[in-house]
């Protein structure tokens, strides 16, 4: 059974491109606006009101900006949404389990780093759910061979660098080398998605300077208005 995940990358996307072509043929039509009318008191109220809004959307813009490149931004969702826990093997041959995601089911942040310490000697395989499932009762050195680890001897502690993947469910096996009862215990480190820092911050610069460029052009057309109001 799939785990349930709903990608809201891609909705975000494509809610942002909707929102330029939206905000560009605003623009359009807004100059269009302009050129019809006639009373200068009215088109002083036109240019007003599109160069705060266009300020607004530059402000909110730029924050999310700053917020997606802060440096504490990492730290902040390793520290709400890392996840832990730990398992207990006293076998050398059968391995005790435990299940964890990749990705959270929005797949608004990824798991990057797994840190795992054990207090004996222990032997740790992460596998894919795919490869568990196909490969689980053929013994260790099987499943040892199709380990997404390289380092797997947690002595007294290992740091894997977790593969970028869909979004899918892995399986933690641990083993006792010694057959005598050790505990290993597991903690994540997430991030915010990669697929979303790398097309996000672009396209926000995109609103951001088609607004900055769109409020200077309407507040110089609306000192132009402002003194046909008063000539």
């Amino acid at each position: 059974m799939k785990p349930f995940f709903l990608s809201i990358n891609s909705f975000i996307y494509f809610v942002l491109i909707m929102l330029l072509v939206i905000m560009l043929e605003a623009f359009v039509f807004t100059i269009l606006e302009l050129r019809f009318m006639r009373s200068s008191s009215a088109k002083f109220i036109v240019t007003r009101r599109s160069t705060s809004t266009a300020l607004i959307w530059a402000v909110v813009s730029l924050l999310f900006i700053m917020l997606l490149w802060a440096p504490i931004l990492p730290e902040m969702v390793d520290m709400n949404m890392g996840e832990e826990g730990s398992i207990t093997a006293t076998s050398v041959n059968v391995p005790v389990t435990a299940t964890m995601f990749n990705s959270d089911p929005l797949g608004l942040t990824e798991v990057n780093t797994i840190e795992m310490t054990s207090d004996g000697l222990a032997e740790v395989f992460i596998l894919t759910e795919e490869n568990y499932e196909l490969f689980k009762d053929d013994g260790k050195a099987v499943l040892g061979a199709y380990r997404v680890n390289s380092d797997y001897e947690a002595d007294p502690e290992i740091v894997v660098d977790f593969p970028r993947t869909d979004h899918s469910r892995f399986y933690i096996l641990a083993y006792s080398v010694d057959g005598s009862e050790v505990t290993v215990d597991y903690s994540t480190s997430k991030n915010v998605s990669t697929s979303l820092i790398s097309y996000l911050p672009p396209l926000l610069l995109i609103f951001f300077a088609s607004n900055v460029i769109w409020a200077i052009y309407m507040f110089n057309m609306n000192k132009r208005f402002v003194q046909g109001i008063y000539r």
